[in-house]
């Protein structure tokens, strides 16, 4: 889930994301973004679109210093 801010780019990605998935990239609930990590979230949507899959394929774990390794 993520919590932060929207963002006209943001909204952009969602709109693409909910094209190629049939959902938007924060109804992973088991992925937790919370409203600090915009720029890691914004990469991984990214990556997801361009790779063409979900962001459950892209993220493998959370570190415990709170960046995600994917």
């Amino acid at each position: 889930m993520y919590y932060g801010k929207m963002t006209d780019e943001l909204n952009k990605l969602y709109e693409e994301y909910y094209e190629m998935f049939e959902d938007y990239p924060d109804c992973h609930e088991e992925l937790e973004y919370g409203d600090i990590t915009y720029k890691l979230y914004i990469r991984d949507i990214k990556k997801a679109l361009k790779k063409g899959k979900p962001l459950t394929d892209i993220v493998k774990f959370k570190h415990i210093d709170g960046d995600w390794d994917s």
